[in-house]
């Protein structure tokens, strides 16, 4: 007869709380999303079914199964193996623009009989496990730079394929957990000014381009850059890269604007502007905001939002979530979510600290990462601070193949917490 401990899964129990608590939250703000709104709307016909629950929990069920056969796997086996993870998540990516269905101009699903698996959510912990494999292989590397190079490559790749798709969310997902991990590795400091002063020179072309209609605000920065990088008195050749990194990352958000689908474009020009499309592109979020605002200290109870209730809010199930949790459980309750993920993420990063084998560490940080950027850009999504780009919330939002690859990652942080002394 089977131990009731074989089906709990190893490692840290604290880690283990966080997951289950995320899940409930899920399947709670799943029932109520499904549910129609209490007193004089009753009759009000719900667009969400029910049936959205019941697959939830059923994913999670397989969810809690595999979160408990990866937490006992020896780590040496993740590592010998994420070459092969990495290479089928890349088949199934491939795949996915060949056979996929195509819905709504995208093709990001594989039909595999009655289900529906999206290879993107896979291709997260492909990344994460050869990401570490690469890097932790090259700890001892005399050149940093080529290392983080090769591993560069190794995350743009999937990000293409995916933003192809085209699904411009997840694809930035590929290079948070990069950035993230190649921070953990010991990227060089000018390596990282670099990155991030050609990011804000990208960022500020745009506004010039499209929202002001000006171009000195980007001249302006450029000059500010020249004049840094005579201050700092870098060597000619490192003065030469981060002045050609700021230019090439201004002038080519053109270009890349141009190859942007019309939908996209939209929704980045109405985050700067919503009231350009109130009932259009910009409805999303400023029914997010309405319903998060109603919610006050401590929400509007249970079952009993107007804006989900009423069907006013979009995509409540999914993207937008968080909403609505904000407006049923008020700041307390959404808050109550956002401590749990970070206390996830903390202990994720704790891992990272302590346990001995590079491979390990990186992969925590990877894991974290991941969580993190997912956390940080559907929240200020859903509050109005970045644009929508359809990014779920991990282990809440509604999705199976989503619930599935967050739960692999919290198994991979168990499976490392139950090894953390191990050479």
């Amino acid at each position: 007869m089977m131990r009731l401990g074989a089906l709990i899964p190893r490692g840290d129990r604290r880690l283990l709380v966080c997951y289950v608590l995320l899940v409930l939250f899920s399947l709670a703000l799943l029932w109520s999303v499904t549910e129609p709104l209490r007193g004089s709307y009753s009759l009000m016909r719900v667009d969400v079914p029910k049936v959205v629950f019941w697959r939830q929990l059923l994913w999670a069920i397989v969810s809690w199964l595999a979160v408990n056969v990866v937490s006992r796997i020896p780590i040496r086996h993740l590592e010998n193996l994420s070459w092969l993870a990495y290479l089928a998540t890349l088949v199934l990516l491939v795949a996915v623009l060949a056979i996929g269905p195509e819905v709504a101009g995208s093709r990001r699903w594989l039909a595999v009989g009655a289900l529906r698996l999206q290879p993107s959510e896979f291709a997260k912990v492909g990344v994460v496990l050869l990401l570490a494999t690469w890097l932790a292989r090259r700890v001892d590397s005399g050149s940093r730079i080529m290392a983080t190079l090769g591993s560069l490559v190794l995350a743009i790749v999937p990000a293409v394929l995916v933003l192809r798709e085209p699904d411009l969310g997840t694809s930035l997902v590929f290079l948070a957990v990069w950035l993230g991990m190649i921070f953990w590795y010991g990227i060089s400091g000018l390596l990282l000014m670099t990155a991030l002063s050609s990011a804000a020179s990208a960022v500020i072309m745009f506004y010039s381009e499209r929202v002001a209609a000006q171009a000195w605000p980007w001249a302006v920065y450029i000059v500010l850059i020249i004049g840094v990088l005579f201050l700092v008195r870098l060597s000619m050749s490192v003065s030469v890269l981060v002045l050609f990194s700021n230019i090439a990352a201004g002038l080519g958000i053109p270009l890349l604007w141009a190859r942007m689908k019309p939908y996209q474009q939209e929704r980045i020009l109405t985050f700067f502007d919503p009231t350009r499309d109130e009932m259009g592109t910009g409805y999303q979020a400023i029914q997010s905001k309405v319903a998060i605002g109603s919610g006050g200290l401590f929400g509007t109870h249970y079952l009993e939002g107007t804006q989900k209730g009423l069907a006013f809010l979009p995509e409540r199930h999914t993207d937008f979530i968080f909403s609505v949790a904000g407006e049923e459980l008020g700041l307390l309750g959404a808050g109550t979510m956002l401590v749990l993920f970070l206390l996830l993420v903390g202990r994720a990063v704790d891992v990272a600290t302590t346990v001995r084998r590079p491979f390990a560490s990186l992969l925590a940080i990877g894991v974290a990462a991941y969580f993190t950027f997912h956390v940080v850009v559907n929240v200020a999504i859903t509050t109005g601070l970045l644009p929508v780009t359809g990014l779920p919330l991990p282990l809440v939002s509604y999705g199976g193949s989503n619930l599935l690859v967050s739960s692999l990652m919290v198994g991979l942080l168990l499976n490392l917490s139950g090894h953390r002394y191990d050479d």
